[in-house]
């Protein structure tokens, strides 16, 4: 496996030599979740596009600690490569209705059924992790969310959060907000900071929270390992990210990569979104 050489190996490449296999694969979101309107966001704030009908279909709450890859429901359909090479995202784009900023990530890990009223302990991958990580590994540049599946409480606490971090040291802790306004609708998709000095994730052992939100829900926890940004100005504007001619170079696509949408909007009305990726193998 090697990486492009220079412009000439890929045009030849996205033109279909050495077997290149173009491919650009496409989602179509919609702001409907098994076919009822989708919760309004919040604005400013992350929010989840993982449950939102179209194409791919909305993904499924998990139920469990999981694994997802290319081939689950919810996930971009891509075509795995061939042989021993690699697949390359070298563009993408988004066109969404709503301003804001999107993102595209590789779903890594996640689970459901956490609960808002809990002030024990709560399992997400145990120590030691299971299910391990089976993409980026290592940690570095995985960020850490919780996600809200069904509405907790209208108070607000505090998720205290203990994971391994990049250099595998396990036993850190960090806090965030959680419940309350802005921090408890459907959707919400709250990145957890990590502490001082880590710069990612291989594991998250469990959280906690301090007090009752006042009503159980259903939240999860994300690990994703972000790839493009967008930022929208205006509804129906489009976004394009190249990776030939701009930093950080061409992203490298693992085989089983579950990719995924976020969103944040600028207003709280949800979005229908447009976007794209294109690839190419070596």
């Amino acid at each position: 496996m090697a990486a492009l050489t220079d412009l000439s190996d890929l045009i030849n490449r996205l033109t279909g030599g050495n077997s290149g296999t173009p491919e650009t694969a496409f989602w179509q979101k919609v702001p409907r979740v098994a076919g009822a309107a989708a919760t309004a966001p919040n604005g400013g704030r992350w929010q989840s596009a993982w449950t939102y009908d179209g194409f791919p279909a909305g993904g499924a709450v998990p139920t469990s600690a999981a694994i997802p890859t290319r081939t689950t429901t919810g996930a971009l359909n891509f075509t795995a490569p061939g042989g021993s090479r690699e697949k390359f995202m070298i563009s993408a784009f988004v066109a969404p209705q709503i301003s804001g900023t999107y993102l595209i990530y590789d779903r890594l890990f996640h689970i459901g059924g956490l609960s808002g009223t809990s002030t024990a302990d709560q399992t997400v991958q145990g120590s030691p992790a299971s299910p391990a990580l089976t993409r980026n590994t290592g940690g570095a540049g995985n960020f850490v969310f919780f996600e809200v599946y069904t509405q907790i409480g209208a108070t607000a606490t505090t998720l205290t959060m203990t994971y391994t971090n990049q250099s595998g040291t396990g036993g850190q802790t960090s806090t965030i907000n959680i419940g309350g306004t802005g921090f408890r609708d459907v959707t919400r998709f709250q990145r957890i900071p990590l502490a001082a000095g880590d710069t990612g994730a291989q594991a998250v052992e469990k959280v906690k929270l301090t007090a009752t939100t006042g009503t159980a829900g259903n939240f999860g926890i994300t690990i994703a390992q972000p790839l493009a940004y967008f930022v929208i100005g205006a509804g129906g504007e489009c976004s394009v990210r190249d990776y030939t001619t701009g930093l950080p170079g061409i992203p490298v696509i693992n085989p089983n990569a579950c990719l995924a949408i976020a969103f944040m909007p600028s207003t709280t009305t949800a979005p229908e979104i447009w976007a794209g990726a294109t690839f190419v193998e070596k």
